[in-house]
């Protein structure tokens, strides 16, 4: 059975339904260098998993955690909109750029693969000691399937002026998506 939402004239609507996610009271922790790659936080529904590392844009969960959800009805996603709330950032001096993006695994895997659902966040943290930096896009429809295993990944994704090799921004995550 479909999820139909109703206009306030009582006609069915095809906006979708928002699929929230937030790091809850868990703290989210997005790093990068040469020491241990880059290395990202699942965001799920009140809690986060850190450390998760991103290869060839593939997020492979055999044998860990997960905080992936289950897609029930085939449908497509059509917008994403998130926030991260830092507040220890060791990359004082330099830019970081966080990015929030949907990755996919199809039924009976647990090999997941970047979708073009994501969005940068602006502004990029600046060495202040706290702050929120925020992003919502539209995207071009992303179908997705009965099965379909989706989660929220945050991690950085570009830096200007790095002062040091090894660093990460903490803080706690939240996001949202529309399927169609």
């Amino acid at each position: 059975m479909n999820c139909i939402n109703f206009n306030e004239s009582g006609e069915a609507n095809d906006s979708g339904s928002i699929i929230p996610f937030s790091s809850g009271i868990s703290t989210s922790v997005v790093t990068i260098g040469p020491d241990f790659g880059l290395t990202s936080s699942l965001i799920g529904f009140g809690t986060a998993i850190n450390g998760v590392p991103i290869l060839n844009n593939t997020i492979n969960l055999s044998g860990l955690l997960s905080e992936a959800f289950s897609v029930p009805r085939n449908g497509n996603i059509t917008a994403i909109s998130a926030a991260f709330n830092y507040f220890l950032d060791l990359n004082r001096g330099g830019l970081t750029t966080i990015t929030a993006q949907i990755y996919r695994a199809p039924v009976g895997s647990n090999i997941f693969t970047a979708t073009n659902v994501r969005v940068d966040l602006a502004p990029p943290v600046a060495g202040v000691p706290a702050g929120i930096t925020f992003g919502s896009a539209n995207v071009e429809p992303v179908p997705v399937s009965v099965g379909d295993r989706l989660l929220m990944v945050f991690y950085i994704s570009s830096i200007i002026n790095p002062p040091a090799l090894n660093f990460s921004v903490e803080g706690t995550a939240s996001a949202g998506i529309n399927i169609v």
